[in-house]
């Protein structure tokens, strides 16, 4: 194993850029993997040695303003010069075979989506795993709240690779650990605009310029690269999981390469952020795409969609996604809690108060941490508390398979106009251990969902998707919550600005549930697999 370092590409505003070039002696396969990487090029250079050993040429690049690269990094973008830069000095090396695979995980696997609006004729495959190719509904802003841990976990993880570049992967994980509890400590503090300084020391301007622009949609245009998608390489693999931040923006990403015509392999894995990038199986499956690109042919035997399916265990092969087959059933929140196919009869509301200052916190779901704290978890402790309701169906008399994407209707009244609402589907077993499948949030404003004259407001939350058998014996419950804290940071309830918001106020919610307002649950349903 050969490992070239720190080799000059000088882009043409003068701005050099650092690659590293590693490889394995002996013959090649003829495809060179491209790495572009925000987080220090040390970091990845195990998982670059592994494409290296079966044959490939890899280029990691630092790109610009990250590891001895020059120029600045803006957090969101990547200069389009650059790509133009590292090519012109690929296509001269006397390795170069004439095929390029582009490879990454989050901010890495974002940088690929950069490369599709350049002409580059030898890209055969692109590797995108649990990166998103739109950022603010898809990642920063999911329903309009506000991704506190995920904003300010990439801002730790900048800085930390920029002051350890030369650290080891397994350092990379510990210190990540580290800044995911320090930034949970941060946020439990306001305003949310200081964040940055209470956690670094000094201002980040990529985070106050993502937060100034919170509603400007112009502003967020310029970073979903989702409508570049025909210019993607004609084989893209995709990879996420069911408690991944970015499995929303997978999913349309998917929908959109298909429909620009590209062979797209989408795989959903019972994982958190970047969790599927040690699983074997998956591993397996990138190499034999890579392979496929190497040969200029296309993969063989692989269906479009391969997903687990939780409850099942197992994994399942699928012709799309959405899958077919798979039908929107509605689930009608009833009074006392329960929930129920069948239409709610005229009862009162339910009812819960929900205080800033004591924000209902997030346990389990989607997460960008390896401290143990993200994915499927117990929610019993969470549903005791009084700022949430539950609402739950009777034992099912025989196993029910939902795998889809999962929605919800709400009406509600409030006695704020600025809260958030906070919806998680569960599964509840014999012994009463209720297990988090998905979640959404929607941040609510007078400008985004007015009152009706009665005070109501109808609120449509999507709650991404899930794959899940549900047993005979088991329980389905949906909860109702005001917050997520700090995963979603919490909505002072006051209307104040994001950055400068101290001031907290707790509100009052009902949610209504009768003929004329009622509240639904709408769920994918098939019967199980055979």
């Amino acid at each position: 194993m050969r490992v070239d370092r720190d080799l000059p590409v000088v882009a043409a505003d003068g701005t050099t850029l650092l690659v590293d070039h590693i490889h394995a002696e002996g013959e090649s396969s003829g495809v060179v993997v491209w790495i572009r990487t925000p987080y220090g090029r040390k970091q990845i250079t195990s998982m670059a040695k592994r494409f290296a050993r079966r044959g490939a040429d890899v280029v990691i690049e630092a790109t610009r303003g990250t590891d001895g690269s020059g120029g600045a990094f803006d957090g969101l973008t990547y200069d389009a010069g650059d790509v133009t830069a590292v090519l012109r000095w690929l296509r001269v090396q006397p390795w170069f075979a004439g095929a390029i695979v582009t490879w990454g995980i989050s901010a890495i696997g974002r940088a690929s989506w950069f490369l599709a609006g350049a002409e580059i004729p030898e890209w055969r495959l692109a590797i995108v795993q649990d990166a998103p190719s739109e950022l603010r509904d898809g990642l920063f802003f999911p329903g309009g709240a506000v991704a506190g841990t995920v904003m300010l976990g990439f801002v730790h993880a900048v800085r930390w690779q920029a002051d350890h570049p030369n650290a080891s992967a397994l350092r990379g994980m510990a210190a990540s650990v580290r800044g995911t509890r320090k930034v949970k400590r941060v946020l439990a503090d306001l305003p949310l605009g200081t964040a940055d300084e209470r956690l670094l020391g000094h201002r980040v301007d990529y985070f106050q310029e993502w937060l100034a622009h919170e509603n400007d949609d112009e502003y967020w245009a310029r970073f979903n690269l989702r409508s570049g998608a025909s210019g993607m390489p004609a084989l893209v693999h995709l990879a996420t999981g069911w408690y991944d931040t970015c499995l929303a923006s997978t999913l349309a990403d998917y929908a959109a390469l298909r429909a620009a015509g590209k062979r797209v392999r989408l795989i959903i894995g019972p994982w958190y952020h970047g969790r599927g990038a040690v699983d074997r199986p998956y591993r397996d499956d990138v190499d034999t795409w890579i392979d496929a690109a190497a040969r200029d042919t296309s993969p063989t035997d692989s269906a479009p969609v391969r997903l687990h399916v939780s409850g099942a265990d197992e994994w399942r092969d699928l012709p799309d996604w959405p899958p077919p087959g798979h039908h929107p059933t509605a689930w009608h929140l009833q009074p006392h809690g329960g929930l129920s196919p069948n239409p709610a009869p005229d009862s009162p509301p339910d009812r819960f108060r929900y205080d800033p200052a004591d924000p209902t916190p997030a346990v389990g779901g989607a997460g960008e941490n390896w401290d143990g704290t993200a994915g499927a978890k117990d929610n019993r402790r969470l549903e005791a508390r009084h700022d949430v309701l539950t609402f739950t169906s009777d034992p099912l008399p025989a196993d029910l398979e939902v795998i889809g994407p999962v929605t919800a209707s709400i009406t509600m009244r409030s006695t704020s106009e600025h809260l958030d609402l906070v919806l998680r589907l569960c599964d509840v077993a014999p012994n009463g251990r209720s297990t988090n499948l998905c979640d959404g949030a929607r941040r609510i404003r007078p400008d985004n969902t007015p009152p009706a004259p009665d005070h109501t407001r109808t609120v449509t939350i999507d709650l991404t998707a899930t794959a899940h058998r549900f047993h005979a014996g088991h329980r389905i419950r949906l909860h109702i919550s005001g917050g997520a804290h700090p995963r979603l940071t919490r909505n002072t309830c006051t209307g104040e600005p994001l950055t400068t918001a101290t001031t907290t106020r707790p509100t009052d919610q009902e949610i209504l549930h009768t003929t004329e307002h009622p509240s639904i649950l709408t769920l994918p349903t098939a019967h199980p697999h055979r």
